[in-house]
């Protein structure tokens, strides 16, 4: 079964699939392998576009972008 998932808000749609990719590439872009994480938490603010994330890797060091979103 496939899924897709919108958030609509504010005549904006965005697909969750779309969010995840974008995190996946922060993460990758600041030298992670995705294999090292062990939970990923992403955070969606529709009213201004923003994404959060924290992932922890499987040896408990912790990276996001709590102070700087990402835009989508």
């Amino acid at each position: 079964m496939k899924t897709k998932i919108e958030v609509q808000f504010m005549n904006k749609d965005v697909n969750v699939s779309d969010i995840e990719k974008l995190v996946k590439e922060d993460i990758k872009a600041n030298g992670i392998k995705l294999n090292t994480i062990e939970t990923l938490e992403v955070y969606y603010k529709p009213e201004d576009s923003a994404v959060y994330y924290v992932a922890t890797t499987k040896d408990k060091k912790v990276y996001g972008v709590n102070n700087d979103p990402l835009h989508i």
